[in-house]
């Protein structure tokens, strides 16, 4: 028995093969290793067990520590690569970089509404781990191209959307106490974990958004259909 992928909440049973009919609904159940990773149609599947935590994803679903996503109503996504840099004790020696890498996908509100994070610290530097970057590649795929498209059905039906904490309608956006018209946006950047707004002429960004934002790996664009 495994958390059901297709999501409600149950246990799904897993053949060996492939997911059967069976659901049971209680919520504690101890889980049987496949002899082969789980796949629900086509498309690729991660199928394993870390730290004694449960890790499934595949394009219909995430499972993760207990929790379900489905990938066709998750309402953001958000994953980010934090380089830190350290000397020994004292201060002393050489530096040493390590990269934090964070991977979250869920509903609004943040922090109230259901939502997985799946995090793997100090790692080698500019060496992504596979599993990570399977669930990036994941979202990418098979989320953010419904959520771009989602968002700019919303703005030509004349409705304000939040990208990232960046308030976009037909007009132009407003963030952090800025705001534009899309005939003065020249474009958004990405640099040293931040992406950047700038307006046409304009030698500095108008805008920092953190990388930390759900969904701002969308910014750019939303912003290039946008932008006149």
């Amino acid at each position: 028995w495994y958390p059901d992928p297709y999501g409600g909440g149950g246990h799904r049973w897993w053949d060996g093969t492939k997911w059967t009919e069976h659901v049971d609904s209680t919520p504690s159940r101890p889980s049987v290793q496949p002899v082969a990773p789980p796949q629900v149609g086509g498309g690729p599947v991660l199928h394993k067990v870390r730290w004694g935590i449960e890790l499934h994803a595949d394009p219909r679903a995430i499972t993760w520590d207990g929790q379900t996503i489905e990938l066709a109503r998750a309402e953001f996504v958000g994953y980010t690569a934090v380089q830190n840099r350290m000397r020994g004790p004292l201060n002393i020696g050489s530096v040493h970089t390590s990269t934090d890498y964070h991977f979250e996908i869920g509903f609004f509100p943040v922090n109230e509404a259901p939502a997985i994070a799946f995090e793997e610290t100090g790692m080698r530097a500019n060496n992504p781990p596979d599993d990570w970057q399977f669930l990036v590649d994941l979202v990418k795929t098979y989320v953010e191209p419904r959520l771009l498209r989602e968002f700019l059905a919303a703005v030509q039906a004349g409705q304000t959307v939040n990208v990232a904490n960046v308030r976009v309608n037909r007009d132009g956006f407003v963030g952090g106490g800025v705001s534009r018209g899309w005939d003065a946006v020249a474009g958004v950047t990405f640099e040293k974990g931040n992406y950047f707004v700038h307006e046409k002429g304009g030698k500095r960004a108008v805008l920092r958004v953190p990388q930390q934002n759900q969904n701002v790996s969308l910014l750019p664009q939303v912003f290039d259909a946008l932008k006149r």
